[in-house]
């Protein structure tokens, strides 16, 4: 009978507890239900306010551009240090490096090759510069060199493959040209979200022995596929060759197009027809930019609207020489750092130039302690009353009319594009 009564008492307590244990158990799924659709409509919420900031997501990028690098021999000679038995072209670009490095992405034509010291370096009339020019530029604030040029070959095949090889070693991108046909001659860069890409032609000379030609030197077989060249004499020609890379640049997810082009006669600051016609294509192509060089001077910036793209395309025909010696004319020793300003909306893809400005430039050549000295100046400094050691009065003046010159021949066609504000 006890042994009954225990067992009974046992029983009903394990009951008890049992019966606890579950209204627990069904408590805590219950709840963990509750927790399981809170973190779900939490969830939904982030992703929807996600959303919301994606749709209205909108970025601009600056894009600045300048001319042709030509290192004569005497802005070599003018870079060379005695004491370190080096080159330092840095002090050449020292005034205008605010301007170059406030850009989310800048280019430059260099138009020389790095064919090595063995080869001697050399200037006009076929270039050969010692590789510290890409350190200064690079510290300067460029980011970008633009290759295919009237200049490419003045040192041979070698002296291609290393330019190539230098530049790309000293961390900066190279366009218009490869070192081999597995690669691509263009760029495509994401700045803030959006897909950039940047190619670069030149205009070729006639053939030779069936070869094409740059300045006269015969391109070989090997390198004709590697640098990217147009033919002026044969429009048909060059429309396809440029609506096949706008076609592949595209397809692999470009949706801003810049092209520098190297085209135009030297010394005539007036855009030629063959310029204009190649122009609209590359407007009707939907390409946003382009920026033109070789003339060694200035010529107008545009707008060209193009029904077929539906877009209105900057164009600079001709950004000077930014760092060079020529002296023949006044109009050589004037160049230009031009900006363009590009929105996207993420939520509609739309996307425009939203403003483009420019600096003018004035290459300063001098003698300081006899040795020889080139500066960029950004005229508008010295104008605004900036303070750039050694200027002389005289030269003050010349800055103050290659200002006004470059001022009257941007605004030829286009209101559009003002003057860039002094950075102090």
């Amino acid at each position: 009978m006890y042994k009954k009564l225990i067992l009974l008492i046992l029983s009903l307590m394990i009951g008890v507890t049992l019966s606890g244990c579950f209204n627990d158990q069904g408590k805590k799924t219950k709840e963990g239900d509750q927790a399981v659709e809170a973190a779900k409509i939490n969830s939904t919420e982030k992703l929807e306010e996600a959303k919301e900031v994606e749709e209205e997501r909108v970025e601009t990028i600056n894009l600045s551009s300048v001319g042709d690098i030509l290192i004569h021999n005497t802005v070599f000679w003018a870079a060379y240090d005695e004491k370190s038995k080096s080159y330092d072209f840095k002090p050449q670009f020292k005034y205008v490096k605010k301007y170059l490095e406030k850009s989310d992405l800048t280019i430059a034509n260099l138009e020389t090759t790095l064919g090595g010291a063995e080869r001697a370096y050399s200037g006009y009339p076929t270039f050969n510069t010692p590789d510290e020019i890409v350190d200064a530029l690079k510290d300067s604030g460029v980011d970008v060199l633009t290759a295919s040029n009237n200049h490419r070959m003045d040192t041979g095949e070698a002296g291609f493959f290393r330019t190539v090889r230098v530049v790309r070693e000293k961390g900066l991108e190279i366009v218009g040209v490869k070192a081999s046909n597995d690669e691509k001659s263009y760029i495509i860069k994401d700045i803030k979200g959006i897909k950039v890409g940047i190619a670069n032609f030149s205009y070729q000379d006639g053939k030779i022995n069936g070869l094409r030609t740059v300045n006269g030197i015969p391109v070989p077989k090997n390198i004709d596929p590697l640098i990217d060249l147009i033919d002026f004499s044969n429009l048909d020609e060059t429309y396809k060759k440029l609506e096949n890379r706008v076609s592949e640049m595209k397809k692999d997810g470009a949706e801003v197009l810049v092209f520098s082009m190297h085209w135009g006669n030297e010394y005539q600051r007036t855009q030629s027809k063959e310029q204009q016609l190649v122009a609209k294509k590359l407007a009707d192509l939907g390409v946003d930019v382009i920026f033109g060089g070789h003339p060694h001077v200035l010529e107008p910036m545009d707008f060209i609207h193009s029904d077929i793209s539906g877009k209105d395309t900057f164009i600079i025909y001709s950004q000077g020489n930014f760092i060079s010696s020529q002296r023949q004319s006044r109009y050589t020793e004037d160049g230009i750092i031009v900006n363009v300003a590009i929105k996207k909306n993420f939520k509609t893809g739309k996307i425009e130039i939203t403003y483009s400005d420019y600096m003018p430039t004035w290459v300063k050549k001098s003698t300081v302690n006899g040795k020889l000295s080139y500066e960029i100046i950004p005229t508008e400094d010295v104008i605004n009353g900036a303070i750039i050691a050694g200027l002389t009065s005289e030269e003050k003046q010349i800055i103050q009319e290659s200002s006004a010159d470059t001022k009257k021949l941007m605004e030829k066609y286009t209101t559009k594009c003002s003057v860039e504000p002094v950075l102090k």
